[in-house]
């Protein structure tokens, strides 16, 4: 009896060890299957392979891991790393100096772990394709961790028994696809990345906008949101298959800034916060590349280029009346006094030295100053008042010039004058920074984005431009100022062209605003997107293509508004008459030439009254 016992015991104690060899020999046929998936799944274009092994493995764990490692090493030529955790669980090594483009594994029986360690080796290296083998947990335990990290280059490998490993992934589309790989069965990376990568059916996202004209514009009645990007964004999901809901962001924030609190803590506002609470996937409304905004979202590729002006009220024509001043310039009108100051002086000296030499009594007219004084005057408006005999040669000369030279100067007068009258002529506007500094015009910008960046500048009137400007947080409100003809509003050319177009349209009257010449910041204009997000290559991919079939610059053409170059000239053939407008400036003259000549006639009245007293 007792034999048969002793028998029996070394039976179960022999069944045991090779139940125990043969559980060992399946735990090596699984991580012969996870180097197969390693193999399959690393990026080629990578070559490294950062391995992380979790110390607190169970110790059959811890003999398949020692045979992954002499399996990568043996048939893994190019570069290996190999780390494993501390006690605490952590990787206690120093974030490597230069950017190395790396495959990474990790191995652990802890799903909870494998989490953590995963975003401890994204902050360490540059991760293009990462594998996270779980020896030990559920489907749902694995699940988890691929939806938690959103990553399309993330690999959930699961060991199962009977020598099966179960592969779990997640595709842009937000589903989780899987994969049981049998003893036998291979995988291909270029199968798996044709099969189920690459697509959005399915997906809705959500797009936060603004009202930013005509990027994007948000209808004031039925908040529906239109203009060039959110056309773009309806052509790529018609392409990639995905849809969408808006988010509005308020409009006091617009595109958003960085806010630090007295305790340190940083807010986001605006697009920029919606981006980085991930609320939005998506962001349209002309948004900058800007570095700051990279430590928190990301962009799509760059669809145009915009540069920032000024919108200023524009000048307007002078009055009518002036038309008596503006033919000549200042310097033509003084040469016109002096010399017909000039050749009445003369005329009137040479004429008084002749009479004075003379001995016969004829009557030198241009010995009288009065006679000189309306001859020369009247010969410049084509009054002539002609004497009755010129005795001295000198003075014909004087005569014979001058008459030539009052022909150019009332040719040139009359031209002028007609000009002036039939076409409205206006002052230069402001067309450059310095004139706009100069201007007694207050500056108004949205936020603090351009005060800052002119401050900054290495031009000295950019930085005094920059101290001049006052922040505004009511986009419409600025241009709504600018009508006061007190105030010059900031912003994206494209925009003020728009707002300026459709807020003050150009009338017969001539143009309200006016455009800068002069302009700043050539800044590339994006999508925005969420950090990291799995969305930039598709949505990369789209703009490219929009971009080559020409529909960027087709909607751009299709929302753009330009302001209407002013012309008064009229296109009917109709008889042009002159207006009561247009002769402002004659019957002004005439009125002043009555008034004097009425308070002549009255000084020689009342003069006359006087010597009849004293008589």
């Amino acid at each position: 009896m007792s034999n048969l016992k002793a028998l029996l015991l070394v039976l179960v104690f022999f069944s045991l060890l090779q139940l125990g060899r043969v559980a060992g020999s399946w735990r090596l046929d699984e991580r012969r299957k996870v180097m197969e998936v390693i193999s399959a799944l690393k990026e080629p274009k990578c070559p490294a392979i950062v391995v992380v092994f979790d110390s607190s493995a169970q110790p059959d764990d811890a003999d398949a891991n020692d045979f992954l490692v002499e399996m990568l090493v043996k048939d893994y030529p190019y570069p290996l790393t190999l780390l494993e955790t501390s006690s605490s669980g952590s990787l206690d090594i120093r974030p490597k100096s230069e950017l190395v483009c790396s495959n990474v594994v990790i191995v652990s029986d802890q799903p909870r772990k494998l989490q953590s360690l995963y975003r401890q080796v994204k902050d360490l290296y540059y991760v293009h394709t990462a594998l996270v083998v779980l020896t030990q947990g559920t489907t749902r335990e694995m699940e988890a961790v691929i939806v938690d990290a959103k990553n399309e280059n993330l690999f959930a490998v699961l060991e199962r028994p009977g020598r099966m490993v179960e592969i779990r992934f997640w595709t842009v589309n937000d589903v989780v696809h899987s994969i049981v790989l049998k003893p036998r069965q291979t995988v291909n990376r270029k199968d798996l990345l044709l099969n189920f990568k690459g697509k959005l059916k399915g997906r809705k996202l959500k797009v936060a906008a603004i009202d930013s004209r005509p990027a994007s514009i948000i209808d004031d009645q039925t908040s529906a949101i239109t203009g060039v990007e959110p056309a773009l964004v309806q052509l790529m999901s018609q392409h990639l298959g995905f849809t969408y809901d808006y988010v509005q962001a308020l409009p006091n924030e617009m595109w958003g800034d960085v806010v630090t609190l007295d305790n340190g803590t940083l807010i986001l506002t605006g697009l920029l916060g919606i981006l980085g609470r991930k609320e939005a996937d998506m962001a349209v409304g002309n948004f900058y590349l800007l570095l700051k905004r990279k430590e928190f979202i990301d962009y799509s590729a760059i669809y145009k280029f915009s540069y920032e002006s000024f919108l200023v009220p524009a000048p307007q024509p002078y009055p009518k009346w002036t038309a008596l001043f503006y033919p000549f310039t200042v310097a033509t009108w003084t040469a016109t006094i002096v010399s017909t100051a000039t050749i009445t002086v003369m005329l009137r000296f040479v004429a008084s030295w002749q009479q004075s030499i003379s001995s016969s009594r004829e009557n030198y007219v241009f010995a009288s100053l009065p006679f000189c004084c309306l001859y020369v005057i009247g010969n410049l408006m084509n009054v002539q008042v002609q004497p009755q005999t010129i005795n001295s040669n000198a003075n014909r000369i004087f005569l014979i010039w001058w008459l030539f030279g009052t022909l150019i100067l009332t040719t040139g007068y009359r031209s002028g004058l007609i000009s002036h009258m039939t076409f409205p002529f206006t002052p230069p506007p402001i067309d450059t920074f310095q004139q706009l500094v100069d201007s007694p015009l207050k500056k108004t910008s949205f936020g603090d984005f351009m005060k800052e960046n002119l401050l900054n500048a290495t031009s000295e009137t950019e930085r005094i431009l920059g101290k001049e400007i006052i922040a505004s947080y009511n986009f419409t409100a600025m241009f709504v100022q600018v009508d006061s003809g007190l105030w010059a509003a900031e912003s994206n050319v494209e925009n003020i062209l728009y707002m300026a177009a459709t807020m003050y349209p150009t009338t017969a009257a001539g143009p309200k605003v006016h455009l800068m010449r002069d302009s700043i910041m050539p800044s590339g204009v994006a999508l925005g997107l969420q950090k990291n997000s799995q969305l930039k290559k598709y949505v990369d991919k789209e703009i490219q293509r929009l971009i080559e079939t020409g529909l960027v610059d087709y909607h751009r053409l299709q929302f753009a508004k330009n302001m209407d170059k002013w012309n008064p000239k009229t296109n009917n053939n109709n008889l042009i008459s002159f207006s009561l407008d247009n002769l402002q400036g004659g019957f002004f003259l005439l009125l002043v030439g009555v008034l004097i000549s009425a308070m002549t006639f009255a000084g020689e009245l009342l003069s006359n009254r006087m010597k009849m007293r004293r008589i």
